[in-house]
């Protein structure tokens, strides 16, 4: 009997394929996994909620790697109620930087030895409930964490949904970066409230941004303009972003600075 052996190239691009498939199929099941770990019981002292109006800063630091990101900092998170930060650095102490006490929820993102960078959610009040969704760079094999926690409000039941997101950036097409929207639209389903999504969504072709667009406006959120528009861009668009449900902006800017690669966005919110 003959045997014919596929050829290599077929191999190596099947080997892909049911990786790439079982990066997906855990990443729904981390989807799952973080949507049921929401919506618990509130806690009984509210005395830190927010309140009807707060500050939220939303900034990629790169990784507080270049001189002066600790002064700016400390500056643009004076004042805040929420920091969306992305490629924070764990070991930078980023929620000491800012002034007053701040509860942090950090999602590990890439590791190297002696530190590990990811995306970190500061707020003046401790979140009631907090989970993680990891997606993975296809070309680099390294993680890339979306930190997403919930808040009481003042005088409501319902809750704060807060998604930190730091979006896949190094692929051709959109399989992974569609991937890890779907893992959150699992969460935003159960979730019944005001919601947050924020932060560096590498929305740099036409295709991101219009996939973007297309699941904000499924769940109901809408984006939070900036005037003037001095947000970081690559290829002609806006790479961050802020999308709101159930809140409205009451004052929006960008800061332009030299200690990041990315302008930190800075907006008060109100609720509905």
């Amino acid at each position: 009997m003959r045997t014919y052996r596929l050829p290599h190239s077929f191999r190596i691009a099947t080997g892909l394929l049911l990786v790439l498939l079982c990066l997906l199929a855990a990443a729904g099941a981390r989807a799952d996994s973080c949507a049921n770990s929401l919506g618990r019981a509130l806690p009984e002292n509210r005395e830190a909620a927010l309140g009807d109006e707060f500050e939220v800063l939303s900034w990629n630091i790169q990784k507080a790697s270049n001189q002066g990101w600790d002064t700016d900092l400390a500056s643009l998170g004076a004042g805040i109620d929420l920091a969306f930060i992305q490629e924070a650095s764990l070991q930078a102490h980023l929620d000491e930087i800012i002034p007053g006490p701040l509860h942090r929820a950090f999602a590990r993102g890439y590791t190297r030895p002696g530190n590990s960078t990811g995306v970190m959610t500061l707020s003046t009040g401790a979140p009631s409930g907090r989970c993680q969704v990891t997606a993975w760079e296809p070309w680099l094999g390294t993680p890339k964490a979306v930190s997403i926690t919930e808040h009481p409000l003042r005088g409501r039941d319902e809750r704060l949904l807060a998604i930190n997101v730091h979006a896949v950036n190094f692929e051709l097409g959109l399989d992974s970066f569609s991937a890890q929207f779907r893992a959150l639209g699992a969460v935003l389903d159960l979730h019944r409230g005001p919601v947050i999504l924020a932060g560096d969504l590498n929305t740099w072709n036409g295709g991101r941004q219009a996939l973007v667009e297309r699941f904000t406006r499924e769940h109901g959120l809408a984006s939070v303009a900036f005037q003037p528009d001095l947000r970081t861009r690559a290829f002609g668009r806006a790479l961050d972003h802020i999308y709101v449900r159930g809140l409205a902006s009451t004052g929006a800017r960008v800061i332009p600075v030299s200690s990041s690669d990315h302008n930190p966005l800075r907006v008060r919110l109100a609720l509905n």
